[in-house]
C-alpha cells in the first residue's frame, strides 16, 4: 500500500516537471518554441487539485502530513533550478564534441604532443600536436581582419568582438590544423563562451607570440588552456553536484512521507 501511494507521488511530480521547468524559460524562447511546435503544452492544472495535494489527511499522522509537504515543497522548488542544471548538461558535452568530431582531419606538421597535462587528453580525447598549435598562434589573423569579414548575425560581433565560428573560418583558409584551431579559440576565450573581445583576442596572442616559434609553445598558452579546461571541469562536477544534492532533498522528504 505504502509503495503504492509513493509510486503514485514519483508518477505526479514527473508529470509536474516540465510545467515547473518552463517557468525558467524566458517568454520569447516558449513563444519560438510554442510556434514550432516541437512540443505540445500541457494543460493547466486546477487548483482543487494542487489543494489536494497540500490539504491535510484525516487517515494518516501529523508527521507523516508534515513530511509529504515537506517532499512537495522540496520537489517544486528543486525542479526548476534541477531543469536548468540538466539543459546545461548537453551544451558543455557538444562543445567538446564539436572538438573531438575534428580530431584526426586537416593539415598537420605532427611532431611532439602538446604537453599540457592530463585535463586536455580527458576534454579533448585525442593528442594535439604542438607544431600545429605553434603554427596556429603564428597565422591566427587580426582581431579587424576576423572582424571586418565576419559573416556572423551576433550583435556581439557587430561591434567588434570575435564570435568562434569567424575565428575558425579564417583559420581553415590559412589551412591551419582545426583541432590546433579550436583548441587556440579555447585558451583565448577561458572558458567564457563563443565570443571574444578583440583587445582580450590581441593581448593574448602577442603573449603566446613573444616566445612561440614554428615549434614551440608559450607557456602562457599552455596556462590559459589549463584555465579554460579547469571552467569546462568545474562547470560539469557543479552541475552534477548540485543535481545529486536536489536529489537527496527530495528522496530524504520522500521516504518518511511515503514509507
Amino acid at each position: 500500500m505504502f509503495q503504492h501511494t509513493l509510486l503514485q507521488a514519483i508518477v505526479t511530480a514527473l508529470a509536474l516537471l516540465p510545467s515547473s521547468t518552463d517557468a525558467f524559460v524566458s517568454p520569447s524562447a516558449a513563444t519560438a518554441t510554442a510556434k514550432l511546435g516541437t512540443r505540445s503544452a500541457l494543460p493547466a492544472f486546477p487548483p482543487e487539485f494542487l489543494d489536494g495535494l497540500l490539504a491535510p489527511d484525516p487517515t494518516i499522522s501529523p508527521e507523516v502530513g508534515y513530511a509529504r509537504k515537506e517532499f512537495w515543497f522540496y520537489f517544486f522548488a528543486g525542479s526548476g533550478a534541477g531543469g536548468i542544471g540538466i539543459a546545461q548538461l548537453p551544451s558543455i558535452f557538444r562543445e567538446a564534441g564539436a572538438a573531438r568530431d575534428v580530431a584526426g582531419t586537416g593539415p598537420t606538421l605532427g611532431g611532439p604532443a602538446l604537453d599540457a597535462g592530463p585535463l586536455v587528453g580527458l576534454y579533448y580525447d585525442s593528442e594535439i600536436s604542438e607544431g600545429d598549435v605553434a603554427d596556429a598562434i603564428q597565422k591566427a589573423p587580426t582581431a579587424e581582419f576576423i572582424s571586418s569579414r565576419s559573416e556572423s548575425v551576433n550583435y556581439m560581433a557587430s561591434k567588434g568582438y570575435i564570435e568562434q565560428g569567424d575565428f575558425l573560418k579564417e583559420m581553415n583558409a590559412k589551412k591551419c590544423n582545426p583541432l590546433a584551431s579550436i583548441v587556440l579559440f579555447n585558451a583565448i576565450s577561458a572558458g567564457k563562451g563563443g565570443l571574444v573581445s578583440p583587445v582580450v583576442y590581441e593581448d593574448k596572442l602577442a603573449a603566446y607570440r613573444e616566445v612561440s616559434s614554428t615549434r614551440d609553445v608559450a607557456s602562457s598558452f599552455v596556462g590559459d588552456l589549463n584555465g579554460f579546461l579547469a571552467v569546462k571541469a568545474a562547470a560539469f562536477v557543479g552541475l552534477v553536484f548540485c543535481l545529486l544534492v536536489d536529489l537527496g532533498f527530495v528522496a530524504s522528504a520522500g521516504i518518511p512521507a511515503w514509507l
